[in-house]
């Protein structure tokens, strides 16, 4: 396809910025919590609808040029995940598949039809993955073998739950979400076992967007209108790395950084030291940030299928309780470090974006 790159600094901070498409529609990078980027950091896997429905498409960060991946029904935008040469991803029908950044084959790896499937997550091994899965108003989570040999669900009908991310260096291992009355920050093991929440949090301390800072056991967190924080996995210490806006957070692969976007005040896309806590901005996308619940003082409680499944499948294109998500610019690093994808919708549609990190 021809390329839709322009290239301008950030009017505030210098920084190099690539939007990446053009198309008037909505595209935007996998979620944030996955990964988007080729392994050599020189490709990403967007989502698009350009072509009346969703589909997985790359686009090379230098050339621009794009070439269509998937070619299935239903593809839920947010599921993807890109490991190794693998992009992971659900549909609508119940279904895993498996693209091939290098020949783009197609394989089916799980089929759970009738059931509502979220994003994909891959342990550190690459045999096993892992994604939420809902039935009848339930959740739970579906462990697959990622050569197709395999499935099973853990933790079915326990509480409204989301967001699955695999410890970064053990590979039986999982981290989870869950929604009000329930505490957020949840582990277990793939078989079900060791389940457990690693920090309650109180009514004061509306946590959102967990993730693993590098290859530890430390996890980082979101406490809405207060700042960012860090969990530690297996003894539940807490402290505050930093007190500000931040939003979406994402950590470089070694842990020596983090990447967020802002709101509330929307103070752009900014870098992190995890250690020191010290703030360096780095973009400002523009965002139109979307989402009523996000200006008051607690989270929604959970109903039904719960607000976490309502974000990963949202096709809404009017303002909701916690997006559109693809208003929102869920920055996430590169392989290799040098590069931030995020979401801007602040020319009238969502693109896809990358910043150079200094």
């Amino acid at each position: 396809m021809k390329p839709e790159k322009t290239e301008f600094q950030d009017d505030k901070t210098g920084a190099r910025v690539i939007q990446l498409t053009d198309e008037p529609c909505i595209n935007h990078p996998l979620y944030y919590l996955a990964n988007s980027f080729g392994p050599d950091s020189s490709e990403l896997v967007f989502a698009s609808n350009r072509n009346g429905r969703y589909d997985l498409y790359v686009v090379e960060l230098l050339s621009g040029e794009i070439r269509q991946l998937s070619d299935v029904d239903g593809v839920y935008p947010f599921s993807g995940n890109v490991v190794g040469g693998n992009v992971f991803y659900t549909t609508d029908k119940g279904l895993v598949y498996r693209n091939s950044l290098l020949d783009g084959r197609t394989d089916e790896l799980a089929a759970r039809p009738g059931s509502g499937l979220g994003e994909v997550t891959v342990n550190a091994t690459g045999d096993l993955g892992c994604c939420l899965i809902t039935d009848e108003g339930k959740a739970g989570l579906l462990v697959f073998r990622t050569d197709g040999s395999d499935t099973s669900v853990i933790l079915d009908g326990a509480r409204a739950l989301y967001h699955p991310q695999f410890h970064p260096t053990d590979p039986t291992l999982l981290i989870y979400s869950a929604d009000p009355p329930d505490p957020r920050l949840w582990t277990v093991r793939i078989d079900g076992s060791e389940d457990r929440c690693f920090y309650a949090n109180q009514s004061d301390e509306w946590f959102v967007h967990e993730t693993f800072l590098g290859p530890t056991d430390r996890v980082i967190v979101s406490c809405w209108h207060r700042g960012l924080l860090e969990v530690h996995l297996k003894t539940g210490t807490i402290r505050t790395i930093r007190e500000f806006s931040a939003w979406h957070i994402s950590a470089n692969p070694a842990g020596d950084r983090i990447v967020c976007d802002t709101h509330l005040p929307d103070i752009g896309l900014c870098l992190i030291d995890p250690e020191t806590g010290d703030c360096e901005p780095l973009c400002h996308p523009n965002a139109t940030n979307q989402g009523f619940q996000w200006s008051e003082p607690t989270p929604l409680v959970a109903d039904g299928e719960g607000p976490g499944w309502a974000t990963m499948t949202e096709t809404v294109s009017a303002e909701s309780a916690y997006g559109p998500q693809w208003s929102h610019p869920h920055p996430s690093f590169s392989p290799n470090g040098k590069w931030v994808s995020y979401t801007s919708d602040h020319t009238g549609h969502p693109q896809v974006y990358v910043v150079e990190v200094p």
